[in-house]
């Protein structure tokens, strides 16, 4: 990307920093032939291997282009003209829109800045009543970087199985976080009837270009599902890419996480020392950051950090009341480090 002959480095997106595998241009080289046959549609060798990968049945598992896909397919699944929908707030918009395609109403749920932006549970079961169909949670969440334990998520969805409401549980970035193995609702579709968790495979092996994502619920949901989604939507590539991916990933997976909370507490507290910036605790990596103080929106500030040659996520695009945040995706040290002097550049002439 270039503005004014000046090379843009995007920390507006937030995939993973190592890049991604090195083995991904074999694995392209040697199925590049294979791009002359239709693909599978049933992804049959793809959900074999996340079943093999995650140790669950291949009957919970469906597979898409991307997990926005997956999104896309829970809406016109489930969500019927006048349904209610709860999101929180502020989160990926996908969430909301495609329910609304679908006719559905959608209540937000707000993460207030004084709880750090946590979800609240009671604030969440305050807002359901006898309309509402779903619950959407991001988790860790986009954009503030906020991880729930997985008891605080399991409590939603008991609850909300008692109510007959479904619950859509987003984890596309756990797999950046130390604990999210253990953490992760993956196993509890088989307990949880109500249950879908999806998963992303372009944010952590970095790979935005290949569509792939999966998801997982109980074979009820999934066969619901399944009868949405768009013949093919998943190509003969990306299906071996994300096969070979997922079967040699471990010790890839283990390096971005130790890299990852190296760089990101490391750009927390540097940034927490800069006049004018207030970053939130990041879970995941990327991280949420107030500039009220520095007297300027964050339209504007994205617009001075691009004459500066980065592009920084404007958190007004989440809704207006976010119009003093912005967010940043973590990469590696040396291009942290030019971003942190960009940032002391705009405090020195705002503040």
């Amino acid at each position: 990307m270039w503005k004014h002959d000046i090379e843009i480095i995007d920390f507006s997106c937030n995939i993973n920093p190592l890049g991604p595998p090195n083995e991904l241009p074999r694995i392209i080289h040697e199925n590049i032939n294979k791009i002359v046959c239709y693909p599978d549609d049933t992804c049959t060798q793809l959900k074999s291997t996340i079943s093999n990968y995650l140790s669950v049945p291949e009957e919970h598992v469906i597979v898409g282009c991307g997990s926005t896909e997956l999104i896309k397919a829970f809406a016109e699944a489930f969500v019927r003209p006048g349904d209610r929908v709860l999101v929180e707030s502020p989160t990926y918009d996908e969430y909301a829109f495609y329910c609304r395609v679908m006719g559905g109403v959608v209540d937000k749920v707000s993460l207030g800045e004084n709880e750090e932006f946590r979800l609240s549970v009671d604030s969440l079961f305050d807002s359901i009543n006898t309309d509402t169909r779903a619950v959407f949670i991001c988790n860790p969440n986009n954009p503030t970087s906020r991880f729930e334990p997985k008891n605080k998520i399991l409590e939603v969805v008991e609850e909300c199985e008692s109510r007959n409401i479904l619950v859509f549980v987003d984890e596309a970035f756990i797999d950046f976080v130390g604990e999210g193995r253990s953490a992760s609702c993956i196993h509890e579709v088989q307990n949880y009837d109500n249950l879908f968790v999806s998963r992303s495979l372009t944010k952590i092996f970095s790979i935005p270009g290949i569509r792939v994502g999966y998801g997982l619920g109980s074979k009820e949901l999934v066969e619901y599902m399944d009868k949405t989604r768009l013949s093919w939507s998943v190509g003969v590539l990306e299906q071996f890419i994300a096969s070979e991916l997922l079967r040699s990933c471990g010790s890839y997976l283990d390096s971005t996480v130790k890299f990852v909370e190296i760089e990101k507490r490391y750009l927390y507290e540097q940034i927490s020392g800069i006049e004018g910036y207030e970053p939130l605790r990041p879970d995941a990596n990327f991280l949420f950051i107030k500039i009220a103080q520095l007297g300027i929106d964050s339209t504007d500030f994205k617009n001075i950090m691009l004459d500066k040659g980065f592009l920084i996520r404007d958190c007004r695009s989440f809704g207006e009341e976010y119009s003093n945040y912005i967010r940043i995706g973590v990469k590696n040290r040396n291009l942290n480090d030019t971003l942190l002097e960009a940032l002391k550049e705009v405090s020195e002439i705002s503040v």
